[in-house]
């Protein structure tokens, strides 16, 4: 499709994707920031998930996150769009971060066309599962209205299932209120999460991990056909790969792939989480 402007894709971090892999697929990650006992870190690129899982539990309190600022989508959509190219920027669930809005006001900048913004109203991996798809297809020479079009039809046919190992960070992290978070801890409750809506939402409450990892199996295999499928998991590699096991009689395990949960997403899960998402094959 010579002649035709080229299209570029943007991300967050909060997408759990690494730098690595985003260079190799030509995506921009655009960093939030993790503030750990008065530093300042850039997700994903000043700290990485094992590192950060590390020092995680010798906190006296958690770490705070923030937003990338409007400026720096600004600096980095002038440099995509220098040669003509447009850009299409994906990004985390906007109920969950101010992330799409600051990027949403630094479009606003740029001439209509240029810059589109869309709220996945996913995250982690579930919010790569889109990025992956508009970078293959940026990359196969489609047009900015074709990828739009396709990624914004893919976002209701993902799905995400995750269990957190403890309740400890998303009470800490305000995510849900402190009686819950204390009965879930007497009562060594396993809470299956899901996204809906855009907002983390309960899906069912399990007595242990592995009966949670049972049930997560259990119900992606109702799923059907599905076009891509990812594990995610907080430095837990063991777990996530007995997971693949249990999906794989469904799912073969070359169709699957993993994602380590980062430092900004993992502030608020915790170690040791684990999940599913998928995007269902478009019947």
């Amino acid at each position: 499709m010579s002649g035709s402007p080229k299209v570029k894709i943007v991300t967050d971090s909060t997408s759990d994707m690494s730098q690595d892999e985003a260079e190799r697929r030509g995506i921009t990650i655009v960093p939030l920031t993790l503030n750990i006992e008065d530093k300042s870190f850039r997700d994903g690129i000043d700290i990485l998930p094992p590192e950060f899982y590390r020092r995680l539990p010798t906190l006296s309190k958690l770490p705070t996150t923030s937003q990338p600022s409007v400026g720096l989508f600004q600096q980095t959509f002038e440099q995509l769009s220098a040669d003509g190219s447009q850009v299409i920027s994906i990004h985390i669930s906007s109920k969950l971060s101010g992330t799409f809005n600051s990027a949403s006001l630094a479009a606003q900048s740029f001439p209509a066309g240029q810059v589109t913004v869309i709220d996945s109203t996913w995250v982690s991996a579930a919010l790569g599962l889109p990025v992956l798809k508009a970078a293959e297809m940026a990359r196969a020479g489609k047009t900015a209205p074709e990828i739009i079009e396709v990624v914004k039809a893919s976002l209701p046919r993902i799905n995400l299932l995750a269990v957190a190992d403890t309740l400890e960070y998303l009470k800490k992290g305000g995510r849900i209120g402190g009686l819950r978070a204390f009965a879930g801890g007497i009562l060594s409750i396993k809470p299956i999460f899901t996204v809906k809506d855009g907002l983390v939402a309960p899906f069912e409450n399990v007595r242990t991990k592995k009966k949670a990892l049972e049930r997560i199996a259990e119900v992606v295999k109702t799923w059907g056909a599905i076009e891509r499928m990812c594990i995610l998991h907080a430095d837990s590699p063991d777990e996530a790969g007995e997971l693949a096991s249990m999906l794989s009689t469904t799912y073969p395990l070359k169709d699957i792939y993993m994602s380590m949960v980062g430092p900004v997403v993992g502030t608020y899960t915790g170690p040791k989480t684990l999940g599913v998402c998928a995007e269902k094959k478009d019947l």
